[in-house]
């Protein structure tokens, strides 16, 4: 086996992941609610209304304590909104997952032992 085989057969393996069907879940969650989409496009709106208006010498500047306001209290509601709250969640875990096996190639490729290892000890960064 190649190690281009492997590496196809290693990322086979990584979409069968828990990890990767929970973010797969989440995305459908939030793919099939319209709401928790509305929510995070309105932040994403504000807060490219706020970064344009920084950017611009010429702006108002007494307009992004009144957008900042808003992306607050925005994040607030998505923080509480189960969908956008899960999917946010899976995609952390699933990103902390995909650094525990790319910790555990580096560690390897480096010498050391990795027999055994889940990416996760404490005398590593396997899931930080």
């Amino acid at each position: 086996m190649s190690i281009y085989d492997s590496a196809r057969a290693l990322g086979k393996e990584i979409l069968e992941s828990d990890a990767a069907k929970r973010l797969e879940e989440a995305r459908a969650a939030f793919d099939n609610n319209a709401e928790s989409q509305r929510l995070v496009n309105e932040y994403t709106d504000l807060k490219q209304k706020f970064s344009e208006i920084m950017a611009d010498k010429d702006s108002d500047k007494m307009q992004l304590t009144e957008i900042g306001n808003k992306i607050t209290e925005l994040e607030k509601i998505i923080r509480q909104d189960a969908v956008t709250n899960g999917l946010i969640k899976a995609e952390s875990e699933y990103g902390a997952f995909i650094n525990s096996v790319f910790n555990i190639i580096n560690a390897t490729i480096q010498g050391e032992n990795t027999a055994g290892c889940e990416g996760c000890c404490s005398s590593c960064t396997g899931c930080n």
